[in-house]
């Protein structure tokens, strides 16, 4: 597909991981769709993360539907990995995908949707919101109280070590994102890690042999429902040791910045070189209809099927699983969002959808 189409009946907004997994299910129950993402090319998002980004699932456990992730299944693929399997999948499943398409509105349109886009005006009987659950850097607010002589950047600006002065680097959050840049910075820079709490021990990444995603699946975990899940485990972490080592110094939560210091809660000032944000993502939602939100500005769904008639939504954190948000276990979720568009398309109550083999060991 080279041009957006004026009416479509299923329009795709995204067209990372979650969006190619629905449009892959979706075409495969012959229903019409149309993925508008707002990047280049596929898998831009990714490309734009640090040069040394693992992934914490092995490539058994990293794959889309009806396509295993390449090379061995015990291998954790890097982010250019990653970027060539996504162009390679949408390739392969001649998923229609248009590029260079943000959408900036969404509006209820009579029985549809209208979308507005920076290439022109489409009109969806149905819509699936798949931008995921990582949208906006999120930064304190008293980040804005940092000298101008202190370097600071979110971890979705960082590349690699090169690109930093000398000097100290603290890194403003412990979980897997802020722990993998503090043990890549150790080796080059004095490193100082500011945690919520004691650096606790990470889940190992193989148990007996075998992937931990493999015992997770075996036991049930990624299946559990959301109100059962544990918090987010730090996966495979070298922190711990290098902490031992004395490569990296912890301190604890940061609460304050004032001038070319850091301030903790428990009173200690850090005077950094260089702060890096490990402070996570927040969600903005002010593009879409506002009856397709609830009253704090987030998305109203059960399961990812939206209160808005006609309205899905699919990568989100947490949204049905463990999984939801992981590129190898969002395929269930797409299989539930697209059997649920099909089976309104036919008038019917879909709420569940039978089991499926996607992030299951073997």
């Amino acid at each position: 597909m080279r041009a957006l189409p004026a009416s479509v009946p299923v329009a795709v907004v995204g067209a990372g991981q979650s969006g190619l997994a629905v449009g892959y299910h979706l075409r495969r129950a012959g229903v019409e769709c149309v993925l508008l993402d707002a990047g280049g090319e596929i898998g831009e998002t990714w490309e734009r993360r640090w040069d040394s980004l693992t992934l914490f699932t092995s490539a058994q456990f990293s794959g889309l539907p009806g396509l295993p992730f390449p090379g061995e299944g015990r291998h954790y693929p890097g982010k250019d990995e990653v970027v060539a399997y996504l162009r390679d999948y949408a390739e392969r499943f001649d998923l229609p995908v248009l590029p260079d398409h943000r959408v900036l509105s969404v509006r209820r349109d009579g029985d549809g949707f209208l979308l507005r886009t920076t290439r022109g005006v489409c009109r969806a009987g149905r819509v699936v919101i798949a931008t995921g659950a990582f949208g906006v850097p999120r930064v304190p607010e008293f980040a804005g109280a940092l000298g101008a002589d202190v370097s600071a950047l979110h971890t979705s600006e960082y590349r690699s070590p090169a690109q930093l002065a000398p000097g100290t680097v603290v890194v403003v959050g412990d979980g897997n994102s802020g722990r993998q840049i503090a043990a890549e910075l150790s080796g080059t820079h004095e490193v100082v890690l500011s945690c919520g709490g004691a650096v606790s021990p990470p889940l190992p990444q193989t148990v007996v042999g075998r992937d931990m995603f493999w015992w997770m699946s075996v036991l049930g975990v990624m299946r559990l429902p959301v109100s059962m899940q544990a918090p987010d485990p730090v996966v495979g972490d070298r922190v711990p040791g290098l902490v031992a080592a004395g490569s990296i110094r912890t301190v604890g939560r940061i609460t304050a910045a004032d001038g070319a210091e850091l301030l903790t809660a428990d009173g200690e000032r850090v005077k950094p070189s260089t702060v890096i944000w490990a402070t996570g993502f927040r969600t903005d939602w002010s593009w879409l209809d506002p009856d397709m939100l609830d009253d704090e500005g987030q998305p109203r769904h059960t399961e990812g099927v939206g209160a808005v008639p006609g309205s899905y939504y699919l990568g989100l954190y947490r949204m049905r699983t463990r999984g939801s948000a992981l590129i190898g276990f969002v395929g269930r979720d797409a299989e539930h969002i697209a059997g649920a568009i099909t089976a309104g398309a036919r008038g019917e109550d879909a709420t569940t959808t039978p089991p499926t083999t996607e992030g299951l060991p073997s």
